[in-house]
């Protein structure tokens, strides 16, 4: 219905671009629709671009999740096989293209030579190839020979799959159907070039099962387009070549949308334009996984069902995607502002359906999730059991379920993941409140404050999952979901309490609400009790404008009677990471003007004739977005021939760090050989005071293990970090290289850069 609904929309909005794309061949290219007015056809297209919003929305919420559908370890053999494409650092079997025995009879062998060529991934080019093994077990090389126990009997051919390529060359010639013209562009292959003879002296009981650790295809980082607000850097939407490897879920999850695109076709994913996602989204995403350590990694396969695919990229990242406004945007679990208070006034209809709990089936109490593990063969195995006790003992037993993330690859991400599914579960959802149009600006992903006591709702902060729209009496529902603010410290593992089960209040609780205090021991109560805010901040971790100072006056009550400025009653302030303090009236309003970390807390003791009658706690959290980023690049790189470190290679670049946050060096230094074969490895290194002091290492050397021949290209890739300091300062950093094996001349190829940043 929603495509349908799409389809129309486009064809009468665009009067006859649309009509082209739909007409029948003989049609297209007609200007208009025939007997049919503009106004009509705009009041058509009105209509049905909200049916389309609606259906999809609507979609989205009784969709399943995608299948377990995981990377395959195999060699894929097939008459018409899927194409892969590889996300991140992982290992695949690939899909074989080219099988054959060949060569001159070799100790009474005949066909004793065997070609295979496998593709890894399509919608290259892959950032390198790391590894190549046999039963699992890797296979080392010098240049395209293997070394080892395969020495003499193995050998290789590589292309990572640039856009325009050479054939690959087999190692002894004559392969039957495969020529120059074979090249294979935009696709990273091996060609195993094996040896049989009548020895047996290796491959006795055949070709072992083969696969290879690539690092994947490059992802579009809005955060380093200078073109989009807050960005800095060289990369564009709409030229892959400016795009550079990523491990991020946001990175790889909105690149997929975008597509992969060669000659001007597309090769690989959604084709969705920029202008139909909301790119603020998946920048935040980015941050949120970034901060969280959070990596994406394995293979998706088309044809398929996209929309699955793109799931599987955006659940590595505990988000999902939503459509918004007609816009593609994300659904991301972090700590949030609430934008709006929502009452009474606000709802067009006092009909509001507020569930009290999920269903019995979907409040599971523990997951035992799987993920693809490098130490167990790449295999999908069972991690430790992921259960909230307090939850089992709320529903009376045990209630696990095993659920599988296809494109994970760490017990903890998964663990974390789990444990957001679990808490997730646990909201109070849905939520249905018809609203007045002027709510029809807010929309999914957005958090409100719900003030609906008469509805058990009073001060419950939930996020909307849908919004419908009545064309006719602009009337706009809301679905939610509640947001508990305990829930995301627990999953990630920074505190071993989980928070309770949201419920709607009594008509006790809704009483003391309506009175707009919170009952507390021996007839003493307090307002405002416990609360927490989720800090706006830039991406450097910066508050923006509006967001302090934060300010809350404390009424204090004995019974009805107000006691908040009586002498016995004092107040007092501790706290940790902010700058507070009480003022006002009996000191009895407190302000907090900035923090200084990620997380920050406010404590208020309340005392009566010096006994303590109530503790009120504010929590602060900062999220940060695509506001800014400081980085600095130098595409002037250069190369050591040398066995051992020596002058500076890049750099050096000053760039201002801190207070905290996390600094990121790459490195991606395409490089040939213009003699012999080689390869190359480097460090970066920084230093605290610029111009003077020593110079310290960032992270272990990184050794590019393919290296370069005659012809043969490769590319030293460098991705580390480290924790910003305590305090802000301006540090530099500084490129070193050198030929760690073989005696070939290397030279520098181009879009050579070395990039840091602090965020």
């Amino acid at each position: 219905m929603a495509v349908i609904a799409g389809a129309v929309a486009l064809t009468v909005a665009t009067a006859g671009a649309g009509a082209a794309l739909f007409a029948p061949a003989g049609l297209a290219g007609t200007a208009g629709v025939a007997g049919v007015s503009a106004a009509t056809l705009s009041t058509v297209a009105t209509i049905a671009s909200v049916a389309s919003t609606v259906a999809s929305i609507g979609a989205q919420m009784t969709a399943k999740k995608p299948p377990a559908r995981g990377t395959i370890n195999q060699v894929i053999i097939a008459a018409e096989p899927i194409a892969p494409c590889i996300l991140g650092r992982t290992y695949s079997g690939g899909v074989l293209r080219h099988d054959v025995g060949y060569g001159a009879k070799l100790k009474k062998v005949p066909n004793p030579y065997r070609g295979m060529v496998i593709e890894y991934s399509v919608a290259g080019p892959c950032d390198g190839l790391e590894g190549m093994y046999l039963d699992y077990a890797p296979v080392p090389f010098s240049g395209d020979a293997a070394t080892g126990y395969y020495s003499g009997f193995l050998y290789r051919s590589v292309r990572a799959g640039l856009w325009s390529e050479t054939a690959l060359t087999p190692h002894w010639s004559g392969m039957p159907n495969w020529t120059s013209s074979h090249k294979l562009s935009s696709k990273a292959v091996i060609l195993w070039n094996a040896k049989f003879d009548r020895d047996g002296k290796r491959f006795a009981s055949g070709f072992p099962a083969s696969g290879a650790v690539w690092r994947g295809v490059m992802g579009y980082d809005a955060r380093q387009d200078s073109t989009f607000p807050g960005g800095s850097g060289p990369q564009r939407a709409n030229d892959e070549a400016t795009w550079t490897y990523s491990e991020d879920p946001g990175v790889q999850a909105i690149s997929y949308v975008l597509g992969r695109f060669r000659n001007g076709k597309k090769v690989f994913g959604v084709g969705l334009p920029l202008d139909g996602i909301i790119v603020e989204d998946f920048v935040a995403l980015s941050n949120i996984c970034q901060a969280n350590g959070w990596k994406v990694g394995g293979v998706v396969y088309e044809p398929g069902d996209r929309w699955a695919n793109l799931k599987r990229i955006l659940e590595a990242g505990a988000a999902e995607p939503m459509w918004r406004d007609g816009r593609l945007g994300v659904r991301f679990n972090a700590p949030r502002v609430s934008i709006h208070t929502l009452t009474k006034g606000d709802l067009a209809d006092p009909d509001v359906d507020a569930t009290a709990m999920q269903t019995w089936g979907a409040r599971m109490n523990g997951i035992r999730p799987k993920y693809r593990s490098e130490a167990n063969k790449w295999e999908y195995v069972q991690s430790d059991l992921v259960s909230i006790t307090s939850y089992v003992t709320e529903d009376g037993e045990q209630k696990v379920e095993e659920v599988q993330w296809d494109l994970v690859q760490n017990k903890d991400h998964v663990a974390q993941l789990a444990a957001y599914r679990l808490l997730n579960a646990r909201e109070l959802a849905p939520i249905i409140l018809p609203c007045k149009p002027h709510m029809r600006h807010f929309g999914p992903g957005d958090m409100l404050t719900l003030d609906l006591p008469e509805h058990g709702l009073g001060g419950v902060d939930a996020v909307i999952i849908k919004r419908e729209l009545d064309p006719a009496s602009m009337v706009v529902t809301f679905t939610m979901m509640s947001e508990s603010a305990g829930k995301h410290d627990f999953a990630l593992g920074r505190t071993g309490t989980a928070p309770p089960t949201p419920s709607l209040t009594t008509g006790e609780e809704r009483d003391e609400v309506s009175d707009g205090v919170d009952r507390g021991a021996d007839g003493f109560s307090i307002a405002p009790s416990s609360w927490v805010r989720a800090i706006s901040c830039t991406y450097a971790g910066v508050p923006k404008s509006g967001q302090f100072p934060l300010s809350a006056t404390y009424y204090v009550y004995q019974g009805s009677e107000d006691i908040s400025e009586d002498p016995l009653t004092t107040y007092s302030l501790t706290t940790s990471n902010c700058v507070a303090a009480l003022g006002g009236a009996n000191n009895r309003v407190l302000t907090i003007s900035s923090m200084a970390a990620d997380r920050a807390t406010a404590q208020v003791t309340i005392r009566y004739d010096g006994t303590a009658i109530g503790v009120a706690n504010v929590s602060l959290t900062k999220v940060r977005d695509g506001g800014s980023v400081n980085s600095a690049t130098d595409t002037t790189l250069s190369i050591n021939n040398s066995a051992t470190y020596g002058p500076v290679n890049g750099g050096p670049l000053g760039l201002a760090v801190g207070p905290d946050g996390l600094i990121t060096a790459q490195v991606n230094l395409p490089y040939s050989a213009s003699v012999g074969s080689a390869k190359l490895a480097g460090k970066i290194q920084y230093r605290t005071t610029p111009g003077s002091g020593s110079w310290t290492d960032l992270a272990a050397e990184v050794q590019d293990d393919y290296g370069a021949t005659v012809g043969e290209p490769s590319v030293l890739s460098i991705d580390q970090s480290i924790a910003g300091p305590a305090s802000a300062a301006t540090w530099e950093f500084q490129l070193l290289t050198r030929r760690y094996l073989g005696a070939g001349t290397l030279m520098v190829d181009a879009d050579a850069a070395m990039t840091i940043g602090w965020n």
